[in-house]
């Protein structure tokens, strides 16, 4: 829901998301690769999948407390800003190049810390539209 929007984007409504995540290396790892796609799948899995069946919201919106009373848990909330694509992508990349500035270590899959370099995020809004953030 975007509150500061004039039309019918105000109101509660949903998209189906792409999230594309561009990284790099300074050099390819032992298996020739800047990163394992399932390692990075599953480092990112709980960032991206809080996202899944829920309502983006400015703290601010008047029908915040409403929604959130009738659906407890169903919403992320941004805190002062609408959840315009653009936003999604920033907040995504600094999530993100956070975690992969720690690293990610599972029991098959690995990230080492500071390997692997965050170029961009490209949040998808439908096929034709998008919005991008990079450093």
């Amino acid at each position: 829901m975007l509150s500061k929007h004039p039309e019918k984007c105000r109101w509660p409504h949903g998209h189906t998301r792409t999230i594309e995540v561009v990284v790099s290396a300074a050099e390819l790892d032992s298996r020739d690769m800047v990163v394992d796609f399932k390692a990075l799948k599953l480092a990112l899995g709980e960032t991206v999948e809080r996202y899944d069946h829920r309502m983006a919201i400015n703290s601010a919106d008047p029908l915040r407390s409403s929604i959130e009373s009738i659906h407890p848990d169903s919403t992320i909330v941004y805190e002062g800003v609408d959840p315009t694509t653009e936003v999604m992508a920033q907040v995504l990349f600094e999530a993100i190049a956070g975690i992969l500035d720690v690293g990610y270590q599972h029991e098959t899959y690995a990230i080492p810390p500071g390997r692997v370099r965050l170029e961009r995020v490209r949040v998808w809004e439908t096929p034709t539209s998008w919005a991008e953030f990079a450093v």
